[in-house]
């Protein structure tokens, strides 16, 4: 267990350290920044039987680790009979192991993630608040969703930047590893639909955005599918998600936060847009907890990038005149509370518990 607190005790000295000016240097270092997502990258890519997904994604590699491209085309598009996501089949295919595999993955999961942390007042900060769940649980949970929300984080970024352009790649690119990427990544494209109309982008955009539409209709058969499969096996062969209440509330905080102080937010107008969005979502999602948990708490994964956006602008708000150096040292605190109790009282804990990697 203790491997799990190192980490988190050193982000909290980082997070702490960001309000002392003698310190600043090291903290702004880019290299030392670097140093750090490639730690996390080592933490969770080497990581031996760590995580609930283990051994689903082993046998996922044993499955498609041999075919080729004929193959793949023969399986999807001849024989009508669809594999994972070919996103996901191409980098099963180019890693020689799961360990390669688990790497690929946590360079897609931690550099979006560390660039998107990179962009905000408090990036340390940021980074403390992903680490308890975002980075323990799902990081090193469903390997394709996690890297897929984080590249949801690069989305965010693009459109707040109007890059229209980059956006739709990293989208398709999302869609081609985790089909359920669609619906967060289509949810940005719709909230900031009005100016991407207008900018002079638009027909440049098309080619990209019939592709979209085109793995969309390719995708929709799977996902319905898969939905319905939630669906008709709930609480039998689909165990319910018993920590989706939980992920639920840690959202709901940040999300009543910002929509009660959203003038406060000096954050450009696209990107409260969106923030305003993902927020309606995680109200909605309330409901769906108590009738299938499984799919609430797929969604829920999904709001961590504006979980973590606002809660990095929190300390700065003078909330109930609150002094901001309270309010970061709260902040710790229930990070190292909420690690502690996950490892203790989760149902499925004990599938991270002890931490192994292949370098130790």
């Amino acid at each position: 267990m203790s491997a799990y607190i190192y980490p988190l005790v050193f982000l909290s000295f980082l997070t702490i350290s960001e309000n002392i000016n003698k310190f600043s240097k090291i903290l702004n270092n880019r290299f030392f920044y670097y140093l750090v997502s490639f730690f996390f990258i080592l933490f969770i890519g080497l990581r031996l039987e760590v995580g609930c997904d283990w051994s689903q994604y082993v046998l996922m590699f044993d499955k498609y680790a041999s075919l080729n491209l004929w193959e793949i085309i023969k399986f999807n598009f001849i024989n009508g009979h669809k594999l994972e996501e070919l996103g996901h089949i191409s980098i099963t295919i180019i890693s020689n192991n799961i360990y390669t595999l688990n790497t690929i993955y946590a360079i897609l999961f931690t550099i979006p993630l560390f660039y998107f942390c990179s962009k905000l007042k408090r990036k340390y900060l940021s980074l403390l608040v992903s680490y308890p769940y975002y980075i323990v649980v799902v990081g090193m949970g469903p390997l394709r969703q996690a890297a897929c929300i984080s590249i949801l984080m690069l989305s965010i970024i693009l459109v707040s930047n109007k890059k229209y352009n980059l956006y739709f790649l990293n989208t398709i690119f999302s869609l081609l590893v985790h089909q359920f990427s669609i619906i967060f990544n289509g949810l940005i494209l719709i909230t900031d639909l009005p100016k991407l109309i207008r900018t002079k982008f638009r027909k440049n955009s098309i080619p990209y955005l019939l592709i979209i539409v085109a793995l969309i209709i390719y995708c929709s058969p799977s996902i319905i599918s898969k939905i319905y499969y939630y669906l008709k096996l709930y609480g039998t062969l689909v165990s319910p998600a018993k920590s989706a209440i939980y992920i639920w509330f840690i959202h709901f905080i940040p999300s009543i936060i910002f929509l009660s102080n959203i003038n406060k937010f000096n954050l450009e107008k696209s990107l409260k847009k969106i923030l305003i969005s993902f927020s309606i979502v995680e109200f909605s999602v309330l409901p769906v907890i108590f009738i299938n948990s499984v799919i609430a708490y797929r969604l829920l994964l999904y709001l961590f990038p504006s979980s973590i956006l606002i809660t990095s602008y929190i300390p700065d708000l003078s909330l109930f005149k609150i002094k901001s150096s309270i309010i970061l040292y709260s902040i710790v605190i229930s990070s190292l509370i909420s690690l502690l109790i996950w490892l203790n009282l989760a149902f499925h804990s004990p599938c991270w518990i002890p931490y192994k990697n292949i370098l130790i």
